[in-house]
């Protein structure tokens, strides 16, 4: 049986503002299932919830179940094309998810300053993004026709939701809310507010960031029909150490945070009883520590020199 290729969202390197994108003033359905490479009458199909994902729950790090909508083949397929079709419009230089070159930690970097600090996130970012939000951005943003948002709108969302477990969810999760990041990007631009966004976090630094600030920040969220997450809200003084998309910023410097320097430690006596078995480099507790330890290099170069060293000692 020959193996499914795995889908990816491509861009094919092009980018270009919302008014080139083939869906912008897109008024044909038969266009728009030309665009999707699918039949007319599989655009009835495929806005049907029954028989176009799987949805099961998965446990979070945390341990906390969390349902999964996850769309089955040739759903899975539409939706990997308009996610790439999405991705290949420009994105605000504050969003650092779903972009090339950009992460966790660039979007850590933006805020090494000595500068107060809020870091927040959007609770249930994707299932609170509605079809209703989505037909919006098609109808109002992208200037389709009315059936053509509409057939997108239900071909986009789960149970009139937008799935957890698609590759459309993290770009239309954006497009769908940017008049509401747009709106909080203005403010603080008004106050000299640096902002980022990375997927569902939200964070803000500057002389200005304080309670009221942050009571703005929540009345635009909550107008746009969003919860800004009352125990996930924090507010920093400056010079104190934050932690931003899962990175210590302490001034202008990034740091490690604790839990992975005692998840490395954990990793390190784990490799010392395996680094001189046979093809020990290719067994998954060295795999483990050395994926850790780049990803620590990626915030403090020191680690880099130590994936070396572990790797030279390592029995091939």
């Amino acid at each position: 049986m020959k193996k499914r290729k795995k889908l990816k969202i491509c861009t094919k390197n092009k980018s270009y503002g919302i008014i080139d994108s083939p869906f912008y003033k897109l008024k044909s359905k038969r266009k728009l299932a030309e665009l999707l490479g699918v039949s007319m009458n599989d655009l009835s199909i495929l806005r049907k919830d029954e028989g176009n994902y799987s949805v099961f729950e998965q446990l979070s790090k945390k341990g906390k179940p969390r349902k999964i909508q996850k769309p089955l083949e040739k759903l899975d397929v539409v939706h990997t094309r308009i996610a790439s079709l999405l991705s290949r419009i420009v994105m605000p230089e504050y969003l650092h998810s779903g972009k090339k070159n950009c992460s966790n930690v660039t979007n850590a970097n933006a805020h090494r300053n000595h500068e107060k600090m809020m870091t927040t996130d959007i609770k249930a970012f994707f299932p609170s993004t509605t079809r209703v939000m989505i037909f919006s951005f098609f109808f109002s943003v992208m200037k389709t026709s009315p059936d053509v948002a509409d057939i997108l709108s239900h071909i986009c969302t789960c149970h009139d939701r937008l799935p957890t477990g698609s590759r459309i969810s993290m770009p239309l999760a954006y497009f769908a809310n940017s008049r509401m990041f747009g709106e909080i990007y203005e403010v603080c631009q008004k106050l000299k507010v640096e902002m980022t966004v990375y997927v569902d976090d939200l964070t803000f630094s500057g002389a200005n960031v304080n309670r009221l600030f942050c009571a703005v920040i929540r009345k635009i969220i909550g107008k746009h029909g969003h919860i800004m997450h009352p125990t996930k809200t924090k507010l920093y003084a400056k010079d104190k150490p934050k932690l931003v998309t899962g990175v210590i910023v302490l001034g202008d410097c990034l740091k490690v945070r604790n839990e992975q320097h005692r998840l490395m430690a954990r990793d390190i006596e784990y490799w010392k009883i395996i680094k001189d078995v046979e093809n020990a480099k290719e067994t998954s507790i060295a795999k483990t520590l050395f994926g850790r330890l780049h990803s620590m290099g990626v915030i403090e170069p020191r680690y880099k020199s130590k994936v070396l060293t572990l790797k030279s000692n390592t029995s091939s």
